[in-house]
């Protein structure tokens, strides 16, 4: 395990692969650590979000994308920078990945505090003599006992109609901007969607600590309980979405909420924990 830390906080990762396993505040842990059947902490979705109907095609070549995609699969991150309070990883795109994703790019990962701010930014470039396709998602579970409670900064209309974990159809009849662990139904492991959220502020209380998600570049938000009794809840900021059930092409361009970046060009997208 990696750590970066400053006199509040305390950010614990692994490298290969990547994946953020504790943040402390004052020595109180916010991330969920794995007490329940799912056995994750703060998994990264990419090059795809959610679930797929069936595999996807690019240039007439077949894409055998899982589930949320191939980044938990990535061993070959490179340590670029590592100070007390901030690293640097990056990892340049390899065969080993070509057959199921047929693009070129340059990933990198900065971890980084400043006082009682946690930042995790996330850039991504394009190396192809094509455009490329891509969504990027976060998975994070955050503790939420039974003191908890989530405020969402405006009211946002939510869709909760999956049929194994497909969008049956998004229309979001769901008002949700404030809900306890137990006023908000999330039995028989229930998700909430929106593409309507637009980088609002999220405040979570813990039971034991406040802190607010800000984000800059995210159309989609998640909300997953795995059921009302559990003690986490994942928030999940996402760019892209799962396929319908009725999926309308094939071709990964066609995606729903699908990204592109041209030759050369990089995005940024950046996630902070204030407390």
């Amino acid at each position: 395990m990696n750590r970066i830390f400053n006199s509040e906080i305390e950010v614990i990762f692994e490298v290969n692969p990547f994946e953020i396993k504790s943040i402390k505040k004052s020595n109180i842990e916010i991330i969920y650590q794995q007490s329940s059947n799912w056995q994750k902490n703060w998994p990264i979705l990419f090059p795809i979000c959610g679930n797929l109907n069936g595999n996807l095609e690019h240039n007439g070549k077949l894409l055998k994308l899982e589930r949320h995609g191939f980044f938990k699969e990535i061993k070959s991150w490179k340590i670029i920078e590592h100070s007390q309070s901030k690293i640097t990883l990056e990892y340049i795109s390899k065969e080993d990945f070509y057959e199921i994703y047929p693009f070129k790019f340059k990933m990198t990962i900065e971890l980084y505090l400043d006082k009682n701010n946690f930042f995790l930014n996330i850039i991504i470039k394009n190396l192809e003599s094509e455009e490329m396709f891509f969504s990027i998602g976060h998975h994070p579970g955050f503790k939420f006992l039974n003191r908890s409670n989530l405020q969402i900064e405006k009211p946002i209309l939510f869709s909760d109609k999956f049929e194994n974990g497909l969008i049956l159809n998004l229309e979001k009849d769901i008002k949700i901007k404030e809900f306890t662990n137990q006023s908000l139904d999330f039995s028989d492991s229930k998700s909430y969607i929106t593409d309507d959220y637009n980088n609002q502020d999220i405040n979570i209380n813990s039971g034991e600590i406040k802190f607010k998600i800000k984000t800059n570049d995210f159309k989609d938000l998640v909300l997953w309980r795995e059921n009302n009794s559990c003690d986490f809840i994942c928030v999940e900021h996402w760019n892209g979405l799962p396929d319908r059930v009725k999926r309308i092409s094939n071709e990964l361009k066609d995606k729903p909420e699908i990204l592109t970046l041209k030759t050369d060009e990089q995005k940024e997208f950046l996630l902070n924990i204030e407390f």
